[in-house]
Formats: C-alpha cells, structure tokens, sequence
C-alpha cells in the first residue's frame, strides 16, 4: 500500500482520517454545556442579594475559625441575615440603618454598659456600634 501525504492512517489507538480533518470531540454534552453557560451570560444572572432580607449585615470581628454556618439569608432563621465574618459567614441579627461604625479609639472614658441591642433601638440615624471598653452604644455612624 502506497501512503498518500493527503492522508492520516492512523495507528491503532486513532483511526485513519484525511488529514486536513480535526477530530470530534470526546465529551458529547460540551456543546449543551457551553449554550447552556452562553445562555445564562447573554440573559444575566440575578443578583446574589435578590431574595435577601431586609437590614444589612452588622461588622462582625473575623471568626478565626472561619465557621461558615451559612451561604445566603435564606439558611438563616428568622430575620437574621447571612453575613461575612472574616474567613467564614455567620447569621447574624441585621442592622436596619444605613452606614457604617465609626472606628473607637481604646481606651474610651464613658458610660461602660450595653446601650443597645440592634439598630431600631437608637434615635434617628444613629446605629447601634462598638464603643471603647467593649460594650456598645447609639453613635452618629459614617457614611
């Protein structure tokens, strides 16, 4: 037999094929996989807080351990809200006031006892926030 250059014979492992040719695919749900991801890209996939619960998530000191007790608000009972705690995420009681905690210089001279609980508890704007000796009070937040 006379080896044509315009052709492929193969060994024993790939069979024989003209050469210009590529070989089809071994996976035969790829091209499904890929209209499938294509077809999530082009219709937008939905924001990761849709569904949520109301409030947003308080600052929580990094769980050394990185417990991750949840994923989303829904693994959380009640209106606590699934919220990131350094490594991990923790359920955690929301706070339902817009910004952020001021940073507290330590030591901090002052009452020392908790004032609050939760946001809803403190007048106004203020939110619910760490103060200096470890406890917390109704203070102006940033925002």
């Amino acid at each position: 037999m006379v080896k044509s250059p315009h052709w492929d014979y193969g060994s024993d492992l790939h069979p024989a094929r003209p050469a210009h040719t590529m070989p089809v695919p071994v996976c035969p749900l790829c091209p499904l996989a890929s209209a499938l991801l294509l077809g999530a890209l082009l219709l937008g996939l939905p924001p990761a807080t849709e569904g949520g619960k109301s409030g947003v998530c308080p600052e929580l000191q990094a769980d050394l351990n990185c417990t991750r007790e949840c994923q989303e608000d829904r693994d959380c009972a009640d209106n606590r809200k699934c919220c990131p705690a350094g490594c991990g995420a923790l359920c955690s009681m929301p706070n339902e006031k817009i910004g952020t905690c001021p940073s507290v210089e330590l030591p901090q001279l002052g009452i020392c006892q908790d004032q609050c609980q939760v946001d809803s508890q403190c007048p106004g704007r203020m939110k619910c926030c760490r103060n200096g000796c470890g406890k917390v009070s109704c203070v102006t937040p940033n925002f």
